[in-house]
Formats: C-alpha cells, sequence, structure tokens
C-alpha cells in the first residue's frame, strides 16, 4: 500500500485491527493483574474482584460493536454518518477521502486503543517487547471525572507510536495514524455534550458511551459499579445510582435525536451474539428508582453487583 522503498506496507483490515487488539487486550489484562487487583484503595467490604470498568472486557465490547456497524454499512445503513463523515475528513485536512477498507480499519484500531491513556502513565510504548510495554499508571485513570482530555491525547499518542512502530514512518501509514488519532480523540466525554460537528465523532460518542453495553460480556450493572470504583479511588465520596443508570438512554436519545436513526442504531446493536436487546440495556430496575439521593460509593457498588 506504500510505494516502493517507503516503508513496510501497511497491513488492511482484518489483519492490523486483529493484532492491535489483541495487543490492546492483553494490556488491559496485564494491568488489571498486576495493578487493580492488588490495590489496597481499590478494595471494597464483600466485593471480589475489585470492580472495574476501562479494562479488556470493555475493549472487546466497543471493538465487537463497531464491527456490527461497519457490517451495517456495507449493507448500506449509515445512521452516524459515516460516509459524509469521510468526505468532511478529506475537506479538512486534504487528504485523499479514505474508503471503506481504511476506515473500517482506522475505527477498528482506535476502538482498540481508546483507553490505553487510561492504564498508563505516559504515552511510551515497547512494542518489541512482551506485549505492548506501557508504563503503568498507578489506577484507572476515568477522565469522566476531569475538564481536560488528557487521557484521550495519551490514548491517542499511544495509537499513533504503535501504528508507526507497526507499518512505517512514511507513506499511507502516516495517514492512517492522523485518523486513528482524531477518531480516538473523539471520545473525549462531557456529559452536557450532546453535538460536535467534528469528522466522525458522532460514532466514537455513542459507540463508547452506550453501544458497549450491548456487546458487552458483564451486565451493565457490574460495569457501572466498576466506574463507579475507578472514580471512588480517584476522587472518593458519594454518587446518586438512579439518575446516573436512567441517564443512559436519555443520552442516547440526546445524541441520536432523529427517532429513524435511534430505530437504525438499535437494531445495529441488537444484533450481538449476547442476546442484549434496547430494554435489557436501558430498564431500569424497581430496586434502584428509590436510590435518587447521593450515597457512598461502596453502597452504590455493593447496591449495583447485588444479586437480582
Amino acid at each position: 500500500m506504500t510505494l516502493p522503498g517507503s516503508g513496510p506496507p501497511v497491513p488492511t483490515f482484518p489483519e492490523l485491527v486483529r493484532e492491535v487488539r489483541a495487543l490492546a487486550v492483553a494490556a488491559h489484562e496485564r494491568f488489571e493483574r498486576e495493578v487493580w487487583a492488588g490495590l489496597p484503595e481499590a478494595a471494597v467490604p464483600g466485593v471480589s474482584p475489585n470492580a472495574s470498568y476501562h479494562n479488556e472486557r470493555h475493549v472487546s465490547a466497543v471493538s465487537d460493536g463497531v464491527d456490527a456497524v461497519f457490517a451495517a454499512l456495507a449493507a448500506g445503513s449509515d445512521p452516524f454518518g459515516i460516509v459524509p463523515g469521510a468526505r468532511r475528513w478529506a475537506a479538512a485536512t486534504g487528504d485523499a477521502e479514505p474508503g471503506a477498507d481504511v476506515l473500517r480499519t482506522a475505527f477498528g484500531v482506535a476502538f482498540a486503543c481508546h483507553d490505553l491513556g487510561n492504564i498508563a502513565a505516559s504515552a511510551r510504548i515497547s512494542p518489541e517487547a512482551t506485549g505492548l510495554g506501557l508504563e503503568h499508571a498507578r489506577l484507572y485513570d476515568s477522565s469522566a471525572l476531569y475538564s481536560t482530555p488528557a487521557v484521550e491525547i495519551r490514548s491517542a499518542a499511544i495509537a499513533h507510536a504503535l501504528l508507526l512502530a507497526r507499518s512505517g514512518e512514511r507513506g499511507e501509514a502516516a495517514g492512517l495514524a492522523s485518523l486513528v488519532e482524531h477518531l480516538v480523540l473523539q471520545t473525549v466525554f462531557h456529559f452536557e455534550k450532546v453535538f460536535d460537528d467534528a469528522p466522525f465523532w458522532l460514532p466514537m460518542q455513542v459507540v463508547d458511551m452506550i453501544g458497549s453495553y450491548f456487546f458487552l460480556s458483564t451486565t451493565r450493572f457490574e460495569a457501572i459499579a466498576g466506574l463507579f470504583a475507578e472514580m471512588r479511588v480517584q476522587r472518593p465520596g458519594s454518587i446518586p445510582v438512579q439518575p446516573f443508570l436512567s441517564s443512559l438512554e436519555e443520552r442516547f436519545e440526546k445524541l441520536v435525536a432523529d427517532p429513524g436513526a435511534r430505530r437504525e442504531v438499535l437494531e445495529i446493536f441488537e444484533w450481538n451474539a449476547l442476546g442484549r436487546t434496547r430494554e435489557t440495556v436501558f430498564t431500569v430496575p424497581d430496586r434502584f428508582r428509590q436510590m435518587t439521593r447521593p450515597v457512598p460509593y461502596e453502597e452504590a457498588i455493593a447496591a449495583l453487583l447485588a444479586p437480582g
């Protein structure tokens, strides 16, 4: 894919995506095992193992979710506007409009790498060592607590470095790395923000924040308990459970305002192999409806993980 003598060729989807996803999942598994599992501050009485969110399960879920999005795109369904987004990307950068294979590769790599900054102390990698060779952070870094996108910037830099290390500095590799870096930065989260005209902002937000729950190997309640656990370690305090649970569907309806597009998106997400539907992902059980006042994180986590 590059000119003769310009560097190693860029592997196309699915080879590159499969390789990067395996590296990213292994990096998250290693962090979970070597750092989070033994962190005293992360322990919650009666909960074992320590709950987490930005882990290999989430990375696998978003990776499966974007696979479903591109399978739908190949079948003619584009509720996220990926095709016009490619035209806007080309107009904004002066690069050639990315085709379907390049887009699918870029999205796959971006989602595989999008949370590596949450477990890394820096953007340095050593891919010639076992795995990525990340410098581990002291704890999971949940960017939802911050007004600046430092975590996502670190993830984007790791993805960029990994692609260039894998595929060389010149030619199509650099263009792909720039697109991947841009995609990762579209995962910056601000709860009150429901629109951005940056190319591909919408699919990155919706797959990461909503679609992931449809493809997750654990339940939504386990995942949210893990997010609360990460937030608790960084900033101890209290949180209201019920508004948080119902906000998932509310945010989805704000992000995808057109009812027809919402139906298309839900059809795509319901292709998951786990039997997850709109009802199983969005419904708030009665036992949580009274938890409208802030409670200590420990109590919220225990309630979310309780049977029933």
